[in-house]
């Protein structure tokens, strides 16, 4: 038996596509980025937003930070990975509490993490002084063959600050083929 390369064998599975128009990075240190933008390429489908827009989060309401979509070509096994920032920026409201999920073709969201936020002055002095906390996160999602949308969610739970928000969104979904069943 010869060893195949699993990344060959994922491209030849499946084809990605992204949910935003595919755009181009700019290349150029002095380019201009986009606030976030989408690639599709037939190893990964990404979101990335590279500057700082933030996204509010509103308690209660679950929040799209960003949306990728796979067309597999066969039941697969899908990567997706995920990296944000959550910050509390008014003084009034925190401690706060946010889900970190991921919602897959419109059903429930999976949650991956959850992240407290204190009050809005938490470091020493006035140069920095809102707490900010990473909403970084993986999940390995088994899909069968067809057209998968996966977004990251994100959900204020506890808390009643005004002014929580998510920033720089990325999530990328890569494919890997499926296990066979025994």
């Amino acid at each position: 038996m010869t060893a195949l390369k699993p990344n060959l064998i994922a491209l030849t599975l499946a084809s990605i596509t992204a949910a935003a128009p595919a755009m181009a990075h700019p290349g150029h240190a002095d380019a201009e980025l986009p606030d976030s933008y989408a690639i599709s390429t037939p190893q990964i489908a990404f979101y990335n937003t590279p500057n700082r827009k933030h996204v509010l989060i509103t308690k209660g309401e679950a929040k799209t930070l960003g949306t990728v979509m796979v067309d597999l070509k066969s039941a697969s096994n899908v990567l997706v990975q995920f990296t944000s920032g959550l910050a509390s920026v008014a003084p009034e409201g925190c401690p706060c509490s946010v889900r970190v999920s991921i919602q897959f073709d419109g059903r429930d969201p999976i949650v991956i993490k959850r992240v407290n936020l204190g009050v809005a002055k938490t470091m020493i002095g006035d140069k920095y002084q809102v707490d900010r906390q990473s909403a970084d996160g993986s999940f390995v999602l088994p899909l069968p063959a067809g057209h998968h949308e996966i977004s990251l969610v994100a959900q204020r739970i506890e808390g009643d600050s005004e002014l929580l928000h998510a920033f720089y969104p990325n999530i990328q979904a890569l494919v890997f083929p499926a296990a066979p069943q025994k």
